[in-house]
């Protein structure tokens, strides 16, 4: 999956820039373009500690609905800010029909366990579009993004008590390089992508990859305000070491990916 949404978005990039607009669209003359609305991902998502893996889904749904929203102020014709953030939360507890080890303990059939997964992005960078007219945006970005990762699991035994403990508790500043495009279609419609990622390692605590892809179909019936459907995709897998009271490294995969269903409020011209 990873390789194609590099291909895909790569794809749209080099095809895209090729096309001829007669017409501009008012998406790629906003001075500041707001979107925001409901994401609904579908999440994979699993944690190692040592050599007992468990993965999240076993206990908690593999779909949310939670909400995005991404910002973009041309401070200049081909200088940009990008802002994004979302996050899920997730929460669930059920009663156990057989023995699972959960890190450092094993919960045996007949109790009730209880699972948490919240994870989060806040993303900001600043692109220059290297080709910037009023039907074609195409640039780089070079940024940071906040990767926010929290799991408490527990278990609680009739008659024995409980047992819990928080996997992981930890936000990482990851550098981000990237790479985006807006085309126009006609002056309502037009195309958005943005692919971005690292793979990076901090000293003695986090060693991983991050994968972040967006494509969009945007309509712009009015100045200010517009419509759009889009596609995120994100994808990290991470080793964080010596967290908390945990021995042993504690491996994360996690991807979430869905539709995005967007509005745009826009302000301002850059091309005027």
């Amino acid at each position: 999956m990873k390789k194609i949404a590099i291909a895909s978005m790569l794809g749209l990039a080099v095809v895209s820039s090729s096309i001829t607009v007669a017409s501009a669209n008012q998406t790629l003359n906003d001075r500041v373009g707001i979107r925001f609305g409901p994401f609904f991902p579908s999440i994979e998502s699993s944690v190692t500690v040592g050599n007992q893996k468990q993965t999240y889904e076993d206990f908690l749904d593999d779909s949310a609905t939670t909400g995005a929203v991404a910002v973009a102020w041309r401070m200049t014709k081909h200088f940009r800010l990008n802002f994004d953030y979302w996050a899920v939360n997730r929460d669930s507890s059920e009663s156990l029909d057989r023995d699972v080890p959960i890190g450092p303990i094993t919960v045996p059939a007949g109790t009730s366990i209880g699972a948490t997964f919240d994870s989060g992005m806040l993303g900001a960078s600043l692109g220059w579009s290297f080709v910037a007219t009023e039907t074609t945006e195409l640039g780089v970005a070079l940024g940071v993004t906040a990767l926010s990762l929290k799991s408490e699991l527990g278990a609680t035994v009739p008659g024995l008590g409980s047992a819990s403990f928080t996997a992981f508790d930890e936000t990482y500043p990851l550098p981000l390089i990237g790479i985006y495009i807006t085309q126009a279609l006609s002056p309502m419609w037009s195309l958005k992508a943005d692919l971005s990622g690292i793979g990076l390692s901090i000293g003695d605590d986090f060693d991983g990859t991050v994968i972040k892809a967006f494509g969009a179909v945007e309509l712009r019936p009015w100045k200010n305000i517009g419509f759009g459907l889009a596609y995120l995709y994100n994808d990290a897998d991470a080793t964080l070491k010596n967290v908390g009271d945990v021995d042993a490294d504690i491996d994360i995969d996690w991807n979430y990916q869905g539709p995005f269903a967007y509005l745009t409020l826009g302000f301002g011209d850059v091309n005027n």
